[in-house]
Protein backbone atom coordinates (compact mmCIF):
# COMPACT_ATOMS: atom_id res chain seq x y z
CA UNK A 1 0.00 0.00 0.00
CA UNK A 2 1.26 3.55 -0.97
CA UNK A 3 1.17 6.79 0.57
CA UNK A 4 0.59 10.21 -0.30
CA UNK A 5 1.79 13.12 0.91
CA UNK A 6 -0.03 16.90 0.51
CA UNK A 7 0.76 20.21 1.18
CA UNK A 8 -1.41 22.98 0.91
CA UNK A 9 -1.10 26.17 -0.47
CA UNK A 10 -2.11 29.26 1.00
CA UNK A 11 -3.40 30.80 -1.89
CA UNK A 12 -4.85 30.00 -5.50
CA UNK A 13 -6.80 31.91 -8.40
CA UNK A 14 -8.82 30.89 -10.92
CA UNK A 15 -11.95 31.79 -13.11
CA UNK A 16 -15.45 31.50 -12.75
CA UNK A 17 -16.62 28.41 -14.26
CA UNK A 18 -13.32 26.95 -14.62
CA UNK A 19 -12.64 23.40 -12.90
CA UNK A 20 -10.68 23.34 -9.51
CA UNK A 21 -7.75 20.50 -9.72
CA UNK A 22 -5.57 19.38 -7.32
CA UNK A 23 -2.41 20.60 -8.68
CA UNK A 24 -4.39 24.43 -8.31
CA UNK A 25 -4.32 23.72 -4.33
CA UNK A 26 -1.55 21.24 -3.52
CA UNK A 27 1.70 19.95 -3.91
CA UNK A 28 1.85 16.29 -4.11
CA UNK A 29 4.36 13.32 -3.68
CA UNK A 30 2.73 10.23 -4.26
CA UNK A 31 4.68 6.43 -3.70
CA UNK A 32 2.71 4.17 -6.09
CA UNK A 33 2.97 6.44 -8.49
CA UNK A 34 -0.37 7.49 -9.25
CA UNK A 35 -1.43 10.58 -10.61
CA UNK A 36 -3.25 12.49 -8.37
CA UNK A 37 -2.86 15.78 -9.57
CA UNK A 38 -5.43 16.23 -12.17
CA UNK A 39 -8.49 15.02 -9.95
CA UNK A 40 -11.16 17.57 -9.74
CA UNK A 41 -11.95 19.29 -6.34
CA UNK A 42 -15.26 20.30 -5.47
CA UNK A 43 -15.90 24.35 -5.26
CA UNK A 44 -18.32 26.92 -5.95
CA UNK A 45 -17.86 28.69 -9.35
CA UNK A 46 -19.42 32.36 -7.96
CA UNK A 47 -16.66 34.62 -7.47
CA UNK A 48 -15.06 35.90 -4.34
CA UNK A 49 -13.14 34.40 -2.09
CA UNK A 50 -13.57 30.83 -0.72
CA UNK A 51 -11.87 28.57 2.24
CA UNK A 52 -11.41 25.06 1.09
CA UNK A 53 -10.55 23.08 3.99
CA UNK A 54 -7.59 20.02 3.59
CA UNK A 55 -10.87 17.49 3.74
CA UNK A 56 -12.20 18.63 0.55
CA UNK A 57 -8.95 17.87 -1.15
CA UNK A 58 -8.77 14.56 0.76
CA UNK A 59 -12.43 13.49 -0.21
CA UNK A 60 -11.21 14.24 -4.18
CA UNK A 61 -7.96 12.02 -3.70
CA UNK A 62 -9.41 9.53 -1.63
CA UNK A 63 -10.47 7.59 -5.12
CA UNK A 64 -6.99 7.01 -6.31
CA UNK A 65 -5.47 6.12 -2.77
CA UNK A 66 -6.58 5.50 0.59
CA UNK A 67 -3.50 6.97 2.70
CA UNK A 68 -3.19 10.31 3.04
CA UNK A 69 -0.79 12.29 4.72
CA UNK A 70 -1.46 16.23 5.36
CA UNK A 71 1.82 18.55 5.85
CA UNK A 72 1.31 22.25 5.88
CA UNK A 73 -1.98 24.81 6.13
CA UNK A 74 -5.27 23.06 6.99
CA UNK A 75 -6.75 25.45 4.72
CA UNK A 76 -6.32 27.14 0.95
CA UNK A 77 -7.88 30.31 -0.05
CA UNK A 78 -9.76 30.09 -3.21
CA UNK A 79 -10.09 33.46 -5.38
CA UNK A 80 -12.41 33.26 -8.01
CA UNK A 81 -12.10 36.52 -10.10
CA UNK A 82 -13.62 37.02 -13.39
CA UNK A 83 -11.33 37.23 -16.02
CA UNK A 84 -12.44 41.12 -17.24
CA UNK A 85 -11.98 42.18 -13.79
CA UNK A 86 -8.54 41.33 -13.52
CA UNK A 87 -6.56 43.90 -15.51
CA UNK A 88 -9.99 46.63 -15.90
CA UNK A 89 -8.86 48.76 -13.23
CA UNK A 90 -5.46 47.69 -11.77
CA UNK A 91 -3.27 50.47 -13.85
CA UNK A 92 -5.52 53.47 -13.29
CA UNK A 93 -6.00 52.41 -9.48
CA UNK A 94 -2.00 51.70 -9.29
CA UNK A 95 -1.16 55.23 -10.89
CA UNK A 96 -4.08 56.69 -8.32
CA UNK A 97 -2.57 55.26 -5.42
CA UNK A 98 1.35 55.67 -6.56
CA UNK A 99 0.26 59.73 -6.79
CA UNK A 100 -1.21 59.75 -3.35
CA UNK A 101 1.79 58.06 -1.91
CA UNK A 102 4.28 60.37 -3.68
CA UNK A 103 1.98 63.46 -2.13
CA UNK A 104 1.26 62.40 0.58
CA UNK A 105 5.23 61.34 1.53
CA UNK A 106 6.30 64.75 -0.19
CA UNK A 107 4.34 66.45 2.79
CA UNK A 108 5.57 64.29 5.59
CA UNK A 109 8.86 65.48 4.87
CA UNK A 110 8.28 68.93 4.09
CA UNK A 111 6.57 69.29 7.27
CA UNK A 112 9.26 67.18 9.06
CA UNK A 113 11.82 69.34 7.33
CA UNK A 114 9.89 72.61 8.64
CA UNK A 115 9.42 71.48 12.13
CA UNK A 116 13.71 70.45 12.62
CA UNK A 117 14.22 73.99 10.61
CA UNK A 118 16.69 72.24 8.27
CA UNK A 119 17.66 74.81 6.12
CA UNK A 120 19.28 75.95 9.17
CA UNK A 121 20.60 72.77 9.93
CA UNK A 122 21.74 72.16 6.18
CA UNK A 123 23.64 76.06 6.03
CA UNK A 124 25.36 75.18 9.25
CA UNK A 125 26.80 71.24 7.91
CA UNK A 126 27.83 72.89 4.55
CA UNK A 127 29.59 76.07 7.04
CA UNK A 128 31.27 72.96 8.87
CA UNK A 129 32.41 71.17 6.28
CA UNK A 130 33.54 74.03 3.85
CA UNK A 131 34.51 76.93 5.78
CA UNK A 132 31.86 79.57 4.03
CA UNK A 133 28.01 80.75 4.03
CA UNK A 134 26.76 79.19 0.82
CA UNK A 135 23.33 81.21 -0.50
CA UNK A 136 22.25 78.36 -2.89
CA UNK A 137 21.43 75.37 -1.06
CA UNK A 138 21.02 73.33 -4.06
CA UNK A 139 24.46 71.81 -2.87
CA UNK A 140 23.04 70.21 0.06
CA UNK A 141 19.65 69.92 -0.97
CA UNK A 142 20.51 67.63 -3.81
CA UNK A 143 22.80 64.76 -2.32
CA UNK A 144 19.94 64.90 0.42
CA UNK A 145 17.50 63.92 -1.93
CA UNK A 146 19.69 61.68 -3.08
CA UNK A 147 20.44 59.90 0.03
CA UNK A 148 16.68 59.82 1.88
CA UNK A 149 15.83 58.41 -0.92
CA UNK A 150 18.73 55.42 -1.43
CA UNK A 151 18.22 55.12 2.09
CA UNK A 152 14.34 54.20 1.53
CA UNK A 153 14.98 51.97 -1.91
CA UNK A 154 17.84 50.06 0.18
CA UNK A 155 15.28 49.60 3.29
CA UNK A 156 12.50 48.47 1.22
CA UNK A 157 14.73 46.26 -1.20
CA UNK A 158 13.53 48.13 -4.21
CA UNK A 159 16.81 48.24 -5.50
CA UNK A 160 19.20 45.17 -6.91
CA UNK A 161 18.45 41.55 -6.25
CA UNK A 162 16.16 40.33 -3.76
CA UNK A 163 18.00 38.29 -1.23
CA UNK A 164 16.11 38.91 1.77
CA UNK A 165 12.64 39.85 2.43
CA UNK A 166 11.64 43.46 3.12
CA UNK A 167 9.21 44.82 5.83
CA UNK A 168 6.89 46.05 2.88
CA UNK A 169 6.28 42.48 1.94
CA UNK A 170 6.00 41.59 5.28
CA UNK A 171 2.82 43.60 5.88
CA UNK A 172 1.68 43.05 2.41
CA UNK A 173 1.18 39.22 3.41
CA UNK A 174 0.04 40.13 6.64
CA UNK A 175 -3.10 42.16 4.96
CA UNK A 176 -3.24 39.91 2.44
CA UNK A 177 -3.76 36.68 4.70
CA UNK A 178 -6.28 38.92 7.38
CA UNK A 179 -8.29 40.12 4.15
CA UNK A 180 -8.62 36.28 3.15
CA UNK A 181 -9.45 35.49 6.88
CA UNK A 182 -12.16 37.84 6.90
CA UNK A 183 -14.04 37.33 3.49
CA UNK A 184 -13.21 33.53 3.50
CA UNK A 185 -16.43 31.87 2.95
CA UNK A 186 -16.63 27.98 3.33
CA UNK A 187 -18.78 26.13 0.50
Amino acid sequence: MHLLYLQLKKRATIAPGEQLFVHHVADALDTGGTDVMNLPVDCPKTPGVWRLPAMAVIQAVSSACRQVEFIGPSECFIHIIPPSKRNRTHIFRTILAFLLLMIGSALAITWFHADVNMIDAQRGLYRLITGKDVDNMWLITIPYAIGVFLGVALFYSLLGKKHTVSPLEIKLEDYRQSAEEAMGKTP
